[in-house]
């Protein structure tokens, strides 16, 4: 017997997503966003299982054997059994390989600096270098994922979460060579560094899927693409507060779905990223086609972030149907004179705010950290509708250009902010609208007055 599947179109895109499949809406009826979806190649295993039970101090490199195998007879699942796995070291994924995690399944990695070396080839804040391994690497594999209702614990509080207050001489001595262009073979930060790993990192990878996993305490950004494509990441709780736990930060990687996600995160919820600087312009791949939706956010710092490293550029981002808590600023866009590049078309919608400390719409091109290039990115080609919030403590709106390369082409619909005591700031901007926006109960002109003098919003 056959069944036909009679939905409106908008609930057919989401039972055919949530299913895992591609959708077959007629192109007409798609939106843009819709089609970023529909495009993403999604992960497909053999029916191959490998099953692993707890194995005390042996578990990393039963994890790990069971990973290779399975890879290397064409692909499947490994099924982690309900238990805990105590990993001195790091667990590399391999291509058509399913990390299964049963409810119950808890990865508690050592935390112990030493045990994420030898270094491997990765990204730190946007630079390349070679460094400490993140807890889950993978380097160039396809069709990979970690799904399952189990957890991860990085316990990244154990040494590498003090080393934020001590990283200064080795990120420094990492951006000049950066800026320098100095070989990547070259700059190795090992034993005896001090600069921090992402908990779960793909590296030139496609076909991801991170599904429905409880991660916790990250060292550093927790989950992080790099030079990837096709990415999903959904249904994913990050439970993680040691400074800078971003939750997840697509970095020059493109068609990317982030669905269905709690972030309860130190830093940033999402921020997606394209290099730094000289060494970010230079490699010149840019962060493109992402779709962000249905997610709460419960981040200590901010809510949607594309930036600031950003320097290969960020376009065709789409944001939709968001929750966000208290946080420092709510939708922000951040970069300086050091990065060059644009962030551009970019759409965002639906999203509800309780309160931003700084600002709740943020255009930043002053971030800090500025170290004297002349490099300005470009912002272009916004639309934002359909966002309230209940507080901000400083601005409802803070655009803060340049007279080099204004903000431009910002259409703001529907933009409704209960209490604020600075309603907005614009300084450099050029064809920026607010239509049905209010500050306070107070209409937004449809072109407010720029200020002829530049202000700060001291909240990062």
């Amino acid at each position: 017997m056959k069944y036909q599947l009679r939905l409106l179109p908008a609930l057919a895109l989401l039972f055919m997503t949530a299913c895992g499949h591609q959708t077959t809406l007629p192109e007409s009826e798609m939106t843009p966003q819709d089609s970023i979806v529909s495009r993403i190649a999604l992960t497909s295993f053999p029916s191959r299982v490998i099953t692993v039970t707890p194995s005390g101090d042996a578990s990393l490199a039963v994890l790990q054997h069971a990973i290779d195998s399975c890879s290397l007879a064409g692909g499947g699942t490994v099924l982690v059994s309900s238990g805990h796995y105590p990993l001195a070291g790091a667990l590399r994924l391999k291509s058509n390989v399913n990390l299964h995690l049963s409810e119950g399944a808890y990865l508690q990695f050592s935390g112990v600096s030493d045990d994420f070396l030898p270094v491997v080839l990765t990204r730190w804040e946007g630079t390349e270098l070679y460094g400490h391994s993140p807890m889950i690497y993978a380097y160039h594999q396809v069709n990979i994922a970690i799904t399952g209702r189990g957890t991860i614990d990085a316990q990244g509080g154990k040494e590498f979460a003090a080393w934020a207050a001590i990283e200064g001489p080795d990120r420094d001595r990492l951006r000049e060579m950066g800026d320098k262009l100095v070989p990547v073979h070259q700059r190795i930060f090992g034993k005896g560094t001090v600069l921090r790993p992402s908990c779960i990192q793909f590296l030139g990878c496609s076909r991801i899927l991170v599904e429905d996993v409880l991660i916790k305490d990250s060292p550093f950004w927790t989950i992080h693409p790099v030079y990837c494509d096709n990415v999903v990441v959904r249904g994913v709780t990050i439970d993680s507060h040691f400074p800078n736990n971003d939750g997840c930060d697509p970095e020059s990687t493109s068609n990317v779905l982030i669905e269905r996600c709690t972030f309860r995160t130190g830093d940033d919820a999402v921020a997606i990223k394209a290099g730094r600087d000289t060494d970010g312009r230079h490699i010149a791949r840019p962060s493109e086609n992402i779709v962000i939706r249905n997610c709460l956010f419960r981040s200590e710092c901010n809510g949607l972030c594309i930036g600031s490293e950003m320097s290969g550029g960020v376009s065709r981002v789409y944001m939709d149907s968001i929750r966000i808590g208290t946080v420092k600023n709510a939708l922000y866009f951040k970069s300086n004179r050091d990065r060059g590049g644009y962030i551009r078309d970019v759409h965002v919608r639906d999203i509800d705010i309780h309160r931003a400390l700084g600002a709740i719409l943020r255009f930043e091109t002053n971030y800090f950290g500025f170290r004297g290039g002349n490099h300005q990115a470009r912002y272009e080609d916004f639309t934002i509708s359909r966002v309230h919030a209940d507080t901000a403590d400083h601005y409802a709106i803070f655009m803060d250009g340049n007279p080099q390369k204004p903000i431009r082409c910002i259409r703001v619909t529907d933009f409704h902010v209960d209490h604020a005591p600075r309603p907005w700031y614009l300084i450099y901007t050029d064809s920026v609208s607010f239509e049905n926006c209010t500050v306070g109960g107070k209409a937004v002109p449809l072109h407010p007055a720029e200020s002829t003098e530049r202000q700060q919003c001291d909240v990062w």
